[in-house]
């Protein structure tokens, strides 16, 4: 029986990973933001963009819990 190579891991473009994550977030956000009005306001639309933005971060990287 011969040895499985191991081969190393793909490398990932992490600026390409993260810049489409926030762009989907900020897609997203203007979206939520302007779902039940014309004019939201500075305040919730900087909350819906910032949550947006943040969500799809958290779907392509792990944070460590910081209760563990």
């Amino acid at each position: 029986m011969t040895a499985r190579r191991r081969h190393p891991p793909p490398a990932v473009n992490l600026y390409t990973v993260i810049s489409r994550a926030v762009e989907e977030g900020i897609a997203y956000g203007l979206t939520r933001a302007y779902k039940h009005t014309n004019t939201p306001s500075r305040d919730h639309l900087a909350i819906d963009l910032e949550q947006a933005v943040l969500n799809a971060l958290c779907e392509v990287l792990e944070f460590p819990d910081p209760h563990a």
